[in-house]
């Protein structure tokens, strides 16, 4: 059940990305004759509007957008379908600053989304409140066992005073395994529990969590776009920072699509709103990556755009054709190796970094 909301959850953040070029290609005029979600096979259903063929595959993952004139940038020759085109609605005939931004509207819409899915949470679940006040109780914890309810303020931990839930922390995690005594105020009430804190990794563990409080739509949508820039910024940093030193880490240590999969399955079973945070990072991810100067993603058809725009001229279709042919030699060759490292490391037991 987890892992086909995690399939369904990956591929929407696929599907979000087609739609980014497919929504910019209609803005630019171009002919857009598929947009399917799902990858290219089987159909489960299609139907025309206009010009183009909307529906869905039998390979519920991502999407994909056909645009009248990109087989003939990819391919030697020019697809039949695209000769009774107008050259002014072929993506092959388009100046290059509308190619640049149909490239950039994919990478860019995984970075709105999780603009998005932030501004849900902070609406849904809320932003977490620094109060001293009990959001929930894990059931059968020693803050169950002894009584401690959600909704309490604690006071004080063996005589601490605490006015924020940092201060409740501080003083419950350097305790473990002792019993501490905390005061609280319930109602109108004050009353003193005993719990004898769990061991976990070498800190205290009570069983609480902190309190959230809901944020009104257009200041989560604020919030939202404020932690996404910071996200990305900080992803940026780290990969510039691993490529230029660490690069065989870098290999070694990143995730493939099996090892998300699985990942988000068991954030999902985890919690919604984890499950939802996990995928705002994934697709954040997965923007930054499509903009890595490597044909044939978006960010090396960009430094393709980038090199004519310098030479003032396109580059030869043959030449172009082997550039797309070795980058896509190259993702090929390291997806089959993500594959088989994210098997052996299911199977091993280890962890996609940030995750449980």
């Amino acid at each position: 059940m987890f892992l086909l909301v995690a399939i369904i959850g990956l591929g929407l953040i696929i599907f979000i990305h087609e739609f980014g070029h497919f929504i910019a290609g209609k803005l630019m005029g171009l002919k857009v004759k598929e947009f399917m979600f799902g990858l290219p096979g089987p159909r489960i259903f299609s139907f025309r509007m206009g010009e183009t063929e909307y529906g869905a595959t039998a390979v519920p993952f991502g999407g994909y957008v056909k645009f009248a004139g990109v087989e003939s940038e990819l391919q030697l020759e020019e697809d039949d379908e695209d000769k009774d085109t107008p050259p002014e609605r072929k993506y092959d005939t388009q100046p290059r600053w509308k190619k640049a931004i149909i490239m950039f509207a994919g990478p860019l819409m995984n970075l709105i989304f999780p603009v998005v899915l932030i501004a849900a949470i902070l609406v849904g679940q809320g932003a977490p409140s620094n109060v001293n006040v009990i959001g929930e109780i894990s059931k059968g914890s020693p803050a169950d066992q002894v009584g401690l309810k959600k909704g309490d303020r604690i006071l004080s931990v063996d005589g601490k005073k605490t006015k924020t839930w940092t201060d409740i922390v501080k003083n419950l995690r350097s305790k473990p395994g002792k019993q501490v005594a905390i005061v609280v105020k319930r109602d109108d009430r004050t009353l003193t529990f005993k719990p004898t804190l769990q061991n976990k990794n070498g800190r205290g563990f009570l069983g609480i969590s902190i309190s959230y409080k809901k944020l009104a739509p257009h200041i989560a949508l604020y919030r939202g776009l404020i932690a996404t820039a910071e996200i990305t910024k900080f992803m940026i940093v780290t990969l510039f920072v691993v490529i230029t030193q660490k690069i065989g880490l870098l290999v070694k240590e990143s995730a493939g699509p099996v090892m998300i999969v699985h990942q988000s399955a068991k954030v999902a079973e985890q919690s919604l709103w984890q499950y939802v945070w996990f995928l705002g990072l994934i697709s954040i991810n997965i923007g930054i990556v499509n903009l890595l100067p490597i044909p044939p993603l978006d960010g090396g058809r960009l430094a393709v755009l980038g090199v004519e725009s310098t030479l003032r001229r396109p580059i030869n279709k043959r030449v172009s054709f082997i550039i797309n042919a070795i980058g896509m030699a190259l993702l090929l060759t390291l997806m089959v190796y993500f594959v088989f490292s994210d098997i052996a490391k299911i199977i091993q037991g280890v962890s996609f970094p940030g995750g449980g």
